[in-house]
């Protein structure tokens, strides 16, 4: 799973991730494990692809009238049954998109949006 191949054609489909970033809502665990892993490989690819999961995000989150990352942010609030390993994933999508973010701008948008919803108490 390290190697995607066409990671081209996915780049130039923003369908694709917007698809992807839909799937880590799902309540099916394995589901939402797959789509973290998937969204990972994207953005480590190259750090262009980060500002392309932000509008992903951005585009699926306005069409369902909730704030920006909502799904990551339920993974990280669930309190029952919790999967570490999807904690960590959803936590290390947030963390290596931020960091591939090309302003601060960008950057700061992102962060205002998840103190919003409560990461950094989330976080301790």
């Amino acid at each position: 799973m390290l190697y995607v191949d066409g990671m081209n054609g996915v780049i130039s489909h923003n369908e694709t991730i917007q698809w992807l970033y839909t799937l880590i809502g799902s309540k099916f665990r394995l589901v939402v494990k797959t789509a973290l892993k998937l969204l990972l490989v994207f953005v480590e690819y190259t750090e262009s692809n980060a500002p392309l999961l932000i509008e992903a995000v951005s585009k699926v989150d306005s069409k369902r009238g909730t704030k920006l990352w909502s799904n990551a942010m339920e993974i990280l609030d669930e309190k029952d049954g919790v999967d570490t390993e999807l904690l960590v994933y959803a936590m290390t999508l947030i963390n290596k998109t931020l960091a591939g973010l090309p302003d601060q701008d960008s950057f700061y948008d992102v962060v205002d949006c998840l103190e919003e919803q409560g990461i950094e108490a989330i976080a301790q």
